[in-house]
């Protein structure tokens, strides 16, 4: 078995001599066999090995283990490093959230060692299982590449070698060389999913083609090749079409309707991936589904739910992946002379005069400005607010017309309206809204001898 593993670890050059190696050691078979295999690889390249064990204290027996693992690693001369998941509710979502504290302390240990290689013990077995359980709970294409044999991990690499044994094979060597190892009475509980599917299912497709875990192999082997067909193409287009904003990402809708129905589909998948996935948002194949024929509706302007307060919103020819916001309407601020206000986290506006420059807050200095020179003669202190209905904007000294007509006219987005100030004087007339349009009133006449001058900043 050793001359199996070595050659192919060689041949795919899992690593180069004299490198530092982590491995990843729970005490159960397959990870003692991998330390065994590696200790003689370690020897013939000159390889400096270190051992990381987790504890989670699910068994009462893994104490113990920890205890044996650290003085055998003594023993043999390897760095060993421990640590234990001490979470005190482990009752729920427990695989991912061990998962996720073990990983977390590997990527730890090699960041602090400098240690360009982990491994793990997975093997096919492991592979065929994983596979089924993402096919039975649903996933999309690249999710189905299963446990890759090779991965970009913390500061270095991830490799499982193993993924060319069985664990039946595994499990002879250990027997024929007599190597100590700790089953986990837990693997025997059918509580579990993967459990399920290792005592129930697999057995059962063994038994139907021996060669059952070869096919398993291929198949995510073939996925992966597809995926990285598939992001070839889709890599591409997203980096010209996906722009970060600062309450989302807003996408070129023209561009991806041009694309045939398999385009936009890998698009959208790999969008959420990019995006919101990472933060626990989950979508479903039915949403991407529904999202497409909401792009190819007629009306220019549409939303839709995701999940977790997130939305996409179709606005012409492009759409919005972004948080909903709480509701615009009521509030309402206030403005003198020579005073500003932060509108939000992202705006601000201030209302000075003309010979009086503020100092502007250090905050907005790179900030977008819109200006605007207004009369002397308004009303002060002005009001400041979002749009409200009837609400009427006078363009012209004998032309008013409704502010909602007018972002109509302007094809001005529904998110963008509702997000639009208006500013009014002490007597209740708009005079502004910055970014889209000024009063007639505000226009500042010849005989005006103090002349003032609205800032508005915005964090673009």
């Amino acid at each position: 078995m050793f001359q199996t593993f070595y050659d192919h670890c060689k041949r795919n050059d899992y690593w180069l001599p004299n490198q530092k190696i982590l491995l990843a050691i729970s005490g159960g078979v397959d990870s003692m066999v991998l330390l065994e295999l590696m200790r003689t690889a370690a020897k013939k390249d000159q390889l400096t090995l270190v051992v990381v064990h987790i504890d989670h204290q699910l068994r009462t027996e893994s104490a113990a283990e920890a205890s044996y693992l650290k003085n055998y690693c003594e023993k043999l001369e390897i760095p060993y490093y421990s640590k234990i998941w001490g979470e005190a509710d482990k009752s729920q979502n427990t695989e991912a959230r061990a998962r996720r504290f073990r990983y977390d302390f590997f990527s730890e240990i090699m960041t602090q060692d400098g240690i360009p290689i982990l491994m793990t013990a997975h093997h096919s077995d492991d592979q065929a299982e994983t596979l089924l359980m993402k096919l039975t709970r649903g996933s999309v294409l690249s999710n189905l590449v299963g446990i890759r044999k090779k991965q970009s991990f913390g500061t270095g690499e991830l490799i499982r070698p193993f993924l060319i044994f069985s664990k039946e094979e595994v499990r002879q060597f250990a027997e024929k060389t007599g190597i100590v190892y700790f089953e986990d009475q837990t693997n025997q509980s059918d509580a579990y999913m993967r459990n399920r599917l290792r005592h129930q299912v697999i057995p059962v497709l063994k038994k139907e083609n021996p060669k059952f875990l070869e096919h398993m192999a291929s198949f995510s082997e073939q996925i992966t090749l597809a995926d990285e067909l598939i992001q070839t193409v889709i890599e591409p287009k997203y980096d010209r079409w996906v722009e970060k904003t600062t309450d989302g990402w807003v996408i070129q809708l023209s561009e991806l309707k041009r694309e045939k129905r398999s385009i936009q589909t890998f698009f959208l998948i790999d969008l959420f991936q990019r995006t919101i996935i990472p933060e626990g948002v989950a979508i479903s194949q039915l949403q991407i589904k529904q999202l497409i024929n909401m792009f190819d509706q007629s009306a220019p302007q549409l939303s839709m739910d995701i999940a977790q307060g997130w939305q996409v919103v179709k606005e012409y020819n492009k759409f919005h992946l972004t948080k909903k916001e709480s509701t615009y309407e009521g509030k309402t601020t206030y403005l003198d002379v020579n005073q500003h206000v932060f509108l939000s986290e992202n705006e601000w506006l201030a209302l000075e005069k003309v010979e009086e420059t503020l100092e502007l807050p250090e905050t907005v200095k790179g900030w977008t400005e819109y200006s605007l020179l207004i009369s002397g003669q308004i009303p002060l202190p002005l009001t400041i607010r979002h749009r409200q209905n009837g609400d009427r904007i006078s363009l012209t000294s004998s032309l008013t017309k409704r502010l909602n007509r007018f972002f109509i006219d302007r094809k001005i987005p529904n998110s963008s309206r509702e997000k639009a100030w208006v500013v009014l004087s002490a007597e209740g007339e708009i005079i502004w809204v910055p970014k889209f349009v000024n009063s007639y009133l505000s226009i500042p006449k010849e005989t005006d001898k103090i002349l003032y001058r609205l800032l508005y900043k915005i964090k673009e």
